[in-house]
């Protein structure tokens, strides 16, 4: 007697998120702002058509060519780079396609309500600006979450993050100052902590109008010395999973320079898994009180590079590598 195994029926919310996450990689792969960028170091590019080997192509190029950070955090980061002096042209072309691509330009939310606000956590006053972003949107939202984590805030970060997180000595801690800061009139009380370990806590804060305010610091499960943003996202899926579903969506917060690689990485995280939709917006560089430099653009736009190759993969449904892929966009 032989027994047959029936694989189990995919839900019906997982082909629309499949479909609008490839749809979303091929126009990240075809962005005007990313080609003009791309010429400026190899103009290979624009001679290929298919989306997918560009996204395999672009892996190899930012590898090569756009790691200025060498495992290091990124206010670490403090050398001088050729491509960002003044009178560097290939650096104004960079700029020219970082605004292009709105990656230097600020977005602005589509909706006026979400089932939840989200901003994630950040060095020095990144929650800060995030957080205040997000409430200059003036949309409604069923949850507010900060995604923390348990990184310690380094002495640099303590200076600059001083006027609003004194005290401060996580991430986490960050994002609850900035929350106390900026929604003095909106929250109250002591945090109540749902769990705490010495790698990740979950707490809320009161609210006076009843909407929950949620405050996650995720533990580094994915091998990094700290958790990393899909750690966050997958922290958040496996504690709120209830709040979240395929009639659900989810607006982040954040700066323009990130936008791309958190989307991708939350698309893979939460709208594969969940079928909830993903919206991220983002502040220009001078909004945080940046110095916009070709140099951390093209870091950032690493970053999305490989959150986009991660996420192709996702939605094929393996975990080859970038050598190893098929063209399937």
């Amino acid at each position: 007697m032989s027994i047959t195994h029936h694989k189990p029926a995919e839900p019906e919310w997982l082909a629309t998120a499949r479909a609008n996450a490839t749809k979303y990689l091929v126009l990240f792969a075809n962005n005007p702002g990313v080609e003009r960028v791309v010429e400026q170091f190899d103009s290979h590019y624009l001679s290929i058509k298919n989306p997918n080997k560009r996204l395999d192509y672009l892996s190899a190029l930012a590898a090569k060519e756009w790691d200025f950070r060498k495992g290091r955090e990124r206010f670490e980061i403090t050398e001088d780079f050729p491509i960002d002096r003044p009178d560097s042209k290939a650096g104004q072309n960079v700029r020219e396609g970082a605004i292009q691509a709105e990656m230097a330009s600020a977005s602005i939310a589509t909706l006026r309500h979400y089932s939840i606000l989200a901003i994630l956590g950040g060095a020095a006053k990144s929650p800060y600006y995030r957080l205040k972003y997000a409430l200059e949107q003036h949309v409604s939202y069923d949850m507010l979450t900060y995604l923390g984590s348990e990184r310690e805030v380094l002495p640099p970060e303590h200076e600059r993050a001083k006027d609003y997180a004194p005290n401060a000595q996580t991430e986490f801690d960050l994002g609850e100052a900035a929350i106390r800061a900026l929604m003095p009139d909106q929250v109250t009380g002591e945090l109540i902590y749902e769990e705490r370990t010495p790698r990740s806590r979950v707490a809320r804060l009161r609210s006076q109008d009843n909407v929950p305010v949620l405050l996650l610091s995720a533990p580094p499960n994915q091998g990094g010395k700290r958790a990393n943003t899909a750690d966050a996202y997958d922290f958040l899926r496996g504690y709120e999973g209830s709040a979240l579903g395929p009639t659900k969506n989810i607006l982040f917060a954040t700066g323009a320079l990130y936008r791309y690689g958190q989307y991708f990485d939350a698309v893979r995280e939460i709208s594969l898994k969940t079928g909830a939709d993903i919206e991220v917006i983002g502040f220009e560089p001078s909004y945080s009180g940046m110095n916009f430099k070709p140099s951390q653009f093209l870091q950032e736009l690493k970053a999305a590079v490989d959150a986009a190759v991660r996420l192709r993969n996702a939605v094929d449904g393996t975990a080859r590598s970038t050598a190893d892929s098929a063209t399937k966009l």
